[in-house]
């Protein structure tokens, strides 16, 4: 019942598991040679420099601090007192 859940058990669904008492399975497709090398891509062009990366730091380094801030500022907010909790109703059989 674990292997086809409790709908496949209903209904005689066969089991998705294999009933081969080996772990290693065969590979399945029609590749059956190593990969050719010449179909590697070129290398990327559009790569970033050093100072676009620079900038893209910095900016995330002001992001992080003004970030900082406004928790420091959120935290600052005072948080009113909660509701004192009502006593328990007086709940008797034939009292209403």
């Amino acid at each position: 019942m674990l292997d086809t859940g409790p709908l496949g058990a209903v209904l005689g669904d066969p089991s998705p598991v294999s009933d081969n008492s080996s772990p290693v399975r065969g590979m399945s497709g029609n590749n059956d040679e190593y990969p050719n090398l010449g179909t590697v891509p070129p290398r990327p062009t559009d790569l970033t420099t050093e100072a676009q990366r620079q900038q893209a730091m910095d900016r995330l380094a002001q992001d992080r601090a003004a970030s900082r801030r406004t928790r420091e500022q959120t935290e600052a907010i005072q948080v009113p007192e909660p509701l004192p909790i009502p006593p328990k109703p007086d709940l008797r059989p034939g009292k209403s």
